[in-house]
């Protein structure tokens, strides 16, 4: 088991567990910026393979040597690398008080070379424990872990197959109750966030091929039509890739998610090739004028309803699309006429006609509008697969 300590999640924490992910290793993640709670927990980690804490590498190194009463050095060698860094980048040294913080580390640990500014990553073992310290930098975590934390703790390349789900539409819960379906002699894991799970199934070494099929059926079994993807791939790159099999085009009307959707699609690459339009549509004149939405029908059915979204999505779909898809919704705090916070509707119009789908999403304001932008991705596959 290998833990991990971080303020936030950050890129570079997302980073570490995405190459964590690809060696198959179990780890758990603390996220804390309360002294005493991060402690705790570093207690609690000695004795597991590795910890690795993502941050301050100078304050977690003071942390961690509080924690367990250890004393702090200035590393020599950490600050020939800042003073080469700076050298060879023609920049400032910088102040000796910065300079204490980016040279200490706990006693018995030394600092790496670094790969990118002058923020040296950390290691040292302790009770049997290998603790890295690492930079909250995207490039120089990276840098670290394919460099030094990859080649020893995954010395033994493993043998073990993976399978990887992507499903969409339940809640963290629903899709762990179902997976406990799967009995134990498979291990799985499960990311969710808005909706948008990432299911790995691991394998023992040397599995038998038919239980691995036989896994495979019922996980299609146990999620059918939420499944999106059997590989790794994001709600947004399964629409391109959908798109570009059968040669479509795809515009957006955007109200409540305010181009997400768009942004979502425009950030696949090949996406040019599909991708038409987008109309952020987000007044009612806005929704007249760019899309024929009359004022009458909002007067009579309100701007988010059923009605206005159909409109919506037929208005783009005459501009020459394949697919329009338009959202309109009440993202909060409030909302009108007593209606939910988290109520709406997507509309999905091909050449076949327009489908309006009523949803109440739950969570902040952001959260809500993520949701929705998700759920209309995730409806563009279903329209696209049927």
């Amino acid at each position: 088991m290998i833990k991990i300590l971080a303020k936030v999640y950050s890129m570079a924490v997302e980073q570490i567990c995405e190459k964590l992910d690809n060696e198959l290793a179990q780890y758990d993640l603390l996220l804390s910026k309360n002294n005493a709670s991060s402690s705790q927990f570093l207690k609690e980690s000695i004795g597991c393979s590795a910890l690795l804490i993502i941050g301050d590498v100078g304050d977690n190194g003071t942390l961690f040597a509080d924690t367990f009463g250890l004393s702090m050095f200035y590393d020599k060698f950490a600050e020939r690398n800042v003073k080469e860094y700076c050298k060879l980048s023609n920049i400032a040294l910088p102040p000796q008080h910065i300079m204490d913080k980016l040279c200490i580390a706990p006693e018995t640990f030394n600092h790496f070379a670094s790969s990118y500014g002058y923020r040296c990553a950390c290691y040292g073992e302790f009770k049997k424990t290998h603790i890295y310290l690492i930079p909250d930098d995207v490039r120089e975590c990276v840098s670290t872990f394919d460099n030094y934390i990859n080649k020893v703790l995954f010395k033994t390349p493993t043998t073990a197959t993976r399978l990887v789900f992507k499903v969409f539409g339940l809640s963290f819960a629903a899709v762990s109750e179902k997976l406990d379906a799967l009995g134990k002699f498979v291990s799985h894991k499960c990311e969710t966030k808005n909706l948008d799970s990432k299911i790995i199934i691991t394998f023992p070494p040397k599995c038998a091929k038919s239980i691995i099929a036989e896994t495979t059926e019922k996980m299609e079994e146990l999620f059918g039509n939420f499944i999106y993807a059997t590989s790794d791939q994001s709600l947004a790159s399964t629409v391109v890739q959908l798109l570009n099999r059968l040669g479509k085009t795809i515009s957006t009307a955007e109200s409540i998610t305010g181009g997400m959707i768009a942004s979502s699609i425009v950030s696949v690459p090949g996406a040019s090739s599909v991708f038409f339009e987008s109309a952020v549509t987000y007044s009612v004149q806005a929704k007249n004028n760019r899309l024929g939405v009359s004022p009458h029908l909002v007067d009579e059915y309100g701007v988010v309803s059923q009605q206005v979204a159909q409109k919506m999505a037929l208005g783009l779909k005459e501009n020459g699309t394949d697919i329009a898809v338009s959202t309109t919704g009440f993202a909060g705090p409030t909302s009108a006429d007593g209606m939910p916070v988290g109520l709406c509707y997507i509309g999905i119009a091909t050449e076949k006609g327009v489908s309006v789908y009523r949803n109440v999403f739950t969570g902040d304001r952001n959260s809500i509008r993520t949701q929705a932008a998700n759920m209309a991705l995730y409806l563009v596959c279903k329209t696209l697969t049927k």
